[in-house]
């Protein structure tokens, strides 16, 4: 089993890093092989909008976010931190969604695949966008997993203690779930249907030339017969 984790934060030591640290080992624990990608330390260009990556499959961007999406392609499943910022997700994980939701969102690449939300926020606010995003949901409608959402101040603290029994129940669940492979609640799988359809006549219908990489991935996945 191979699980990527990928930490949103911008911040050295912050609460995030420790929780994904605690989870990475709880994870290894179980013989878990795992794979780390800290945002900040990677080169990563704001995306152009160009839409080169909704027709070939690929961005012209040369930078880190092409060795980011193999190793998600790669994993099992994943385990996501990102603090919020001003009732927001960072900027540097919001500039990564922006570059990975053509490749891997519309695409649906990464259904199949599983998510552990992590997010933090000084006090209240932005539980429902880190839930979006950090677990995955949206486009990319990824299998949630388990969302951990924490309270921790400001400024944060550091101390581990009140969310490690939380966070190893939490990464004993992504392990099952991927071990299981439950299916997605009624609720979901209308959701998810409902996403497509509005995706597929209000966008690659309308306009086919400019979705041809995502017509062809939904081909291969059989939501579009060919013709």
């Amino acid at each position: 089993m191979n699980i990527l984790i990928i930490n949103g934060s911008p911040k050295h030591g912050g609460f995030t890093g420790g929780a994904l640290d605690f989870a990475a080992t709880c994870l290894q624990g179980k013989g878990v092989t795992i794979n780390h990608v800290r945002l900040a330390d990677m080169t990563i260009h704001d995306c152009r909008g160009c839409f080169n990556c909704l027709k070939t499959g690929k961005c012209v961007i040369p930078d880190d976010v092409e060795t980011i999406i193999k190793e998600m392609i790669k994993a099992d499943g994943f385990v996501i931190g990102s603090p919020v910022r001003n009732a927001l997700i960072t900027a540097c994980f919001k500039k990564f969604i922006e570059r990975i939701t053509y490749i891997l969102g519309f695409t649906l690449a990464l259904e199949d695949k599983y998510t552990l939300g992590i997010a933090s926020v000084g006090y209240i606010g932005g539980k429902s966008i880190s839930r979006k995003f950090c677990c995955l949901q949206d486009v990319f409608h990824t299998h949630l997993s388990d969302f951990v959402f924490c309270s921790v101040g400001i400024p944060s603290e550091k101390n581990m203690a009140k969310v490690e029994s939380r966070l190893a129940i939490a990464t004993d669940k992504l392990i099952a779930d991927i071990s299981r492979r439950p299916q997605r609640s009624f609720y979901q799988r209308t959701s998810y249907l409902i996403d497509r359809v509005v995706i597929r006549k209000f966008m690659i219908e309308r306009h086919p030339d400019v979705y041809a990489n995502v017509i062809e991935s939904w081909k291969s996945k059989g939501y579009i017969r060919p013709r």
